[in-house]
């Protein structure tokens, strides 16, 4: 049995939210692809690094997270 300490339990969230951000990113950026394929335009590449998250938006993700975690 694996039990885990609090650390360890916010690693595992902030991962979570982590991979949340960039699943996010991808799928937007997909459909952003598709839309253009389908308008049969140029991607404008120039709107990927506003679609990035960062660091805030994944604190952000991982404290909605842990909040659930803590149950409030």
């Amino acid at each position: 049995m694996n039990n885990k300490n609090a650390y360890e339990i916010r690693l595992d969230v902030l991962k979570m939210a982590h991979q949340d951000a960039f699943d996010r990113y991808h799928t937007k950026l997909d459909i952003l692809r598709r839309n253009a394929d389908m308008d049969r335009v140029n991607f404008d590449t120039s709107i990927v690094d506003t679609l990035f998250p960062d660091s805030d938006n994944i604190l952000h993700r991982a404290d909605e997270l842990y909040a659930f975690v803590e149950g409030k």
